[in-house]
């Protein structure tokens, strides 16, 4: 599923495009450097469902998803 980052500029700093990318390890990613980049109000759409998540909120909703998928995986081992 593909992820939109984009963002508000801070003061004095040009306004960045809105960026599409295929995962959101790479959403991720790219809005950890828009915030070193002094941007803020960066937001991250998924595009599949359509939620919005802030950095910490796709942090927290990758590990949840990471977590799931190893407990469901070794429930699949004792089949």
């Amino acid at each position: 599923m593909a992820f939109i980052v984009n963002s508000s500029p801070g003061a004095g700093l040009r306004f960045e495009a809105s960026v599409t990318l295929p995962d959101a390890k790479a959403a991720l990613s790219h809005a950890a450097g828009l915030a070193q980049r002094g941007m803020r109000m960066i937001k991250i759409r998924d595009t599949e469902s359509g939620q919005i998540f802030d950095e910490k909120s796709l942090r927290d909703h990758i590990t949840q998803a990471a977590k799931t998928e190893r407990s469901s995986s070794a429930g699949a081992d004792h089949d």
